[in-house]
C-alpha cells in the first residue's frame, strides 16, 4: 500500500521563479564552506602527517552523521523535497549518503596545495556544474562536500536556502557538534526519519497578506517605488553607459570590450573565484574606521568596488547597480535559521560620483582667502584629495540609500518596495536589463566566535553564490574569530580582471593598517 505524503504547502510565485531559473540552469544556489579543527594547530602538523596521524582533529562519518541528524530534526529545511505538483513535501527518509560527498586527501601536503585559501577550484565548477538539485524525488534541498574530514562545504537550493541561512547551518553544525554523543559504533546510515510530531515548514515572506500590488495612492511614491518603476521603463531603452553595455557584437579587442563582452551574459555558473582574507586584529581596526564615519561595511565595499572600476569607466553619465541582500531575521518573531528571510536592496549608484570634472569644478575654501577657488590640479595632494572625496561621496551615498531601505522595511514591513520586486518581478525581467548589477553579500554579522580548548571551532569561512546572468559579479565575505574577514570575489571565467583584483586587495590592505 502506498504511502500517502502529506505536503507542507504550495511554492508561492516567487519561489515558483527561483525554481525555474534553477532548472534552466540560471541559478545552482549558495556554497558556504568552513574548515573544522579541534585541539592541536594545523600549524604544527608535519607535511608528512596523514589522515591517520591526525585523525583525532578530524571529522569522522561518525561524527558528522550524529550531528547532522540533531541538525536535521529541528530545522524543517532540512528535510523538505519539492514534488511534482511544485509543493513543499516531508522527505520520509534521509541516507547518510544522500546528502554527504566525500572527497580525500593522502597528505596533509595535499591537502593545503588543494585547499589554500579558500574552496577548490576544480570542486566549486563541479558543484556549481553538475551538483544539481532534483523535483520530484523525496531528495533533500542540500548537500555536503566533506574535503578531507576537515572542510565542510554547504550547497543549499536558492528556494529554501539564502546566504545567511547558509552561514547559519555551520553556527548550528558546529553547537551540534561539540555536544554530539560519541559512540564506538560505525555511522549510522540513516541519520533522519520522519514523524507526525516532526516540526513543519515555515510560511514564506511571499505570502504575508500585507504584500501587494499595486499599491495604494498614498504608498505609491515610497522612496525606492520609482526606481522600481523605472527599472520596467530601462528595459526597453539603450542605457548612456558603454561598459555596461551588454550588446556589443565586435571581438574583443581591449581589456575594456572584454568586460563588456562578459555582460552579455555566460551560461557558466561558475566563474573565477578570488578567494582572500584580512586577518582579524586589522579586520577589529578597520571596522572601527568604518564605525567612527557612521556607515556600514556594505557601502564601504561597494564604494571600493566602483573606484576600482573607475580606471575601466568610459562614460560617467550612466549608474552602477549594486544588490545587496539585508537579513531580515532579527525582526520578523517567526523566522527560521533557514529558508529566504532577506530583502534584496538595488542602489542605483550614479558614476558621477567617481567623474574627476565634478572635483575639478569644484569651488573650495583654501584656508585664508575668503573667496572661492578651484581645486589645484598641481597640488601634490590632488589625488590623494580626489579619492578621498570621490569616496567620502560615494560611502555616504550608498549609506544612506540602505539606511532609507531599511527604514522603509521598519515602517512598511511586508508591504516593502524590495519585497514586492522580488516577489512580482518576471522571469527573464533581469536579463532584458542592459544594467547588470554587482551583488554584495555581507555575512559579517554572523560571527563563528573562537573556541574553548579542546572544542571543535570554525579556522577558516568562505561563501560565494552560483553566477547569475544578470550579475557582472559578486563579492561575499563573511567572518570568523579564528581566521579574520574572509573575502571572495566570483566573475565569469576566462576574463583578464587581474587589475581590478589587484586594486581591490591595495586598497582593503591599506584602510586595515589605519
Amino acid at each position: 500500500m502506498k504511502t500517502t505524503i502529506e505536503p507542507f504547502r504550495s511554492l508561492t510565485s516567487a519561489e515558483k521563479r527561483i525554481l525555474e531559473d534553477n532548472l534552466n540552469g540560471q541559478s545552482n544556489g549558495v556554497i558556504f564552506s568552513a574548515v573544522y579543527s579541534k585541539g592541536i594547530s594545523a600549524d604544527t602538523w608535519s607535511d608528512e602527517a596523514t589522515l591517520l596521524t591526525v585523525k583525532d582533529q578530524r571529522l569522522s562519518s561518525n561524527r558528522i552523521a550524529h550531528t547532522l541528524a540533531t541538525v536535521i530534526k529541528n530545522n524543517p529545511e532540512l528535510f523538505t523535497a519539492i514534488n511534482n505538483k511544485l509543493e513543499f513535501e516531508p522527505v520520509q527518509r534521509i541516507m547518510f549518503d544522500d546528502v554527504v560527498r566525500k572527497v580525500e586527501f593522502e597528505s596533509y601536503k595535499d591537502e593545503i596545495f588543494n585547499c589554500h585559501n579558500g574552496i577548490p577550484p576544480y570542486l566549486l565548477r563541479q558543484i556549481f556544474g553538475k551538483s544539481n538539485f532534483s523535483v520530484g524525488k523525496q531528495e533533500p534541498l542540500w548537500q555536503l562536500f566533506v574535503v578531507d574530514e576537515m572542510m565542510v562545504i554547504f550547497h543549499g537550493h536558492d528556494v529554501l536556502f539564502d546566504a545567511f541561512a547558509a552561514a547559519n547551518f555551520h553556527q548550528l553544525f558546529l553547537e551540534a557538534l561539540r555536544t554530539a554523543q560519541m559512540s564506538d559504533a560505525p555511522a549510522p546510515q540513516c541519520i533522519f526519519k520522519f514523524g507526525s510530531s516532526t516540526r513543519s515548514l515555515s510560511k514564506s515572506i511571499f505570502e504575508n497578506p500585507k504584500l501587494h500590488l499595486p499599491a495604494i495612492s498614498g504608498e505609491l511614491f515610497q522612496l525606492q517605488t520609482q526606481a522600481f518603476l523605472r527599472n520596467i521603463y530601462q528595459y526597453t531603452i539603450k542605457k548612456p553607459l558603454d561598459y555596461f553595455e551588454s550588446n556589443h557584437l565586435s571581438p574583443p579587442r581591449s581589456i575594456e570590450k572584454q568586460l563588456s563582452e562578459i555582460l552579455c551574459g555566460t551560461k557558466e555558473l561558475c566563474g573565477t573565484v578570488i578567494f582572500g582574507n584580512i586577518p582579524g586584529e586589522r579586520f577589529k581596526r578597520l571596522e572601527g574606521v568604518i564605525s567612527s564615519e557612521n556607515v556600514c561595511l556594505k557601502s564601504f565595499v561597494c564604494s571600493i568596488v566602483l573606484l576600482c572600476l573607475k580606471p575601466l569607466i568610459r562614460n560617467f553619465e550612466g549608474s552602477i547597480n549594486f544588490a545587496i541582500p539585508l537579513n531580515l531575521r532579527g525582526s520578523i518573531p517567526w523566522s527560521t535559521p533557514f529558508g529566504i528571510f532577506n530583502k534584496e536592496v538595488l542602489v542605483e549608484c550614479p558614476l558621477s560620483l567617481v567623474d574627476d570634472k565634478n572635483f575639478q569644478n569644484l569651488d573650495v575654501y583654501n584656508g585664508y582667502d575668503p573667496s572661492s577657488v578651484k581645486v589645484n590640479e598641481k597640488d601634490p595632494l590632488y589625488e590623494e584629495t580626489l579619492l578621498e572625496y570621490q569616496f567620502r561621496d560615494s560611502v555616504t551615498f550608498i549609506s544612506n540609500s540602505l539606511k532609507q531601505r531599511w527604514k522603509a522595511w521598519e515602517r512598511c514591513e511586508f508591504n516593502d518596495d524590495d519585497i514586492k520586486r522580488m516577489k512580482f518581478s518576471k522571469p527573464g525581467a533581469t536579463k532584458a536589463s542592459r544594467t547588470k548589477t554587482i551583488e554584495i553579500n555581507d555575512l559579517s554579522s554572523t560571527i563563528f566566535p573562537m573556541a574553548p580548548e579542546g572544542q571543535f571551532s570554525i579556522r577558516e569561512a568562505c561563501i560565494t553564490r552560483s553566477h547569475k546572468q544578470s550579475s557582472f559579479m559578486s563579492i561575499s565575505f563573511c567572518y570568523a574569530e579564528d581566521c579574520g574577514l574572509s573575502i571572495s570575489i566570483h566573475y565569469p571565467e576566462g576574463y583578464k580582471m587581474d587589475s581590478f583584483v589587484e586594486c581591490f586587495q591595495s586598497f582593503m590592505e591599506e584602510l586595515s593598517r589605519i
